[in-house]
Formats: structure tokens, sequence, C-alpha cells
């Protein structure tokens, strides 16, 4: 299955609430295996986040970046929103671990917890019918 780089991030930083539930085994383990599977693919990514952010990051008399806020200052936000615009769209070739629509839905018998559908988006790729 072909993943963007904007899709690994989105699921990436939000899953962890979505762990801590009560699942069926099924979701439960599709979850951790497609974790396990993007993590090499979120660690070539922010390797070369790092080196748009190098590109374009003003740097202090010090060498380090100068942040302003929670955000780097950056020189070129064309240059640099081209740049990561490019990054967050690369496909990944990967073997995603599916589940069936029906081994979702079991959320939402008593002894599970049930998703919200901000759960449902984020694991909308890795569900099949």
């Amino acid at each position: 299955m072909k993943i963007k780089n904007s899709q690994v991030v989105t699921f990436l930083n939000g899953v962890a609430d979505i762990q801590s539930k009560m699942l069926p085994t099924k979701v439960g383990y599709a979850i951790a295996r497609n974790i396990a599977l993007l993590e090499s693919v979120a660690k070539a990514y922010e390797e070369e986040r790092t080196k748009i952010i190098d590109k374009y990051a003003k740097k202090g008399e010090d060498g380090r970046y100068i942040v302003v806020g929670n955000t780097y200052d950056i020189q070129d936000m064309s240059g640099f929103g081209a740049d990561m615009d490019e990054l967050l769209g690369i496909e990944n070739e990967v073997s995603i671990h599916t589940v069936p629509i029906s081994e979702l839905e079991k959320c939402d018998l008593e002894q599970f917890d049930a998703l919200t559908i901000k759960d449902l988006k984020l694991l909308d790729f890795m569900t099949v019918d």
C-alpha cells in the first residue's frame, strides 16, 4: 500500500491516545504492527525534515537555531514551505496490516473503549470492508 509521509506523521502523532484504549485483539495488534512498520519511514522523514530546517532556519551567533514562540525563525518561507510540501507528499510503499471494519465495530461493545470519529479517521488507512 502507498502511504504519504503526511499520513505517517499524522498517524504516529495521534495514535498514542488510541493505544491507551481497551481494544479488540485484532485492532490492537494491527495498530502495534503498523506503528513498528511506520517508525522506519518516520525516521527517514525526520532526517530529511532536519536537513530542510537546517537549510532555511536562521541561526544565532552561537550556531543554534533562532526560535520564535514555538517555531523556528525561517528566512525563506516560500522555499521552506515548498520543500516541506514535497517531503510530506512523498509516497512510501509499506505492507500495512489491515483490519476489517467489523473488528472496529466491536469497539462499541461494553468490554471495549469506543472509538471517536477522530480515532476512526486516524485508522482509516488500515481498514478494509
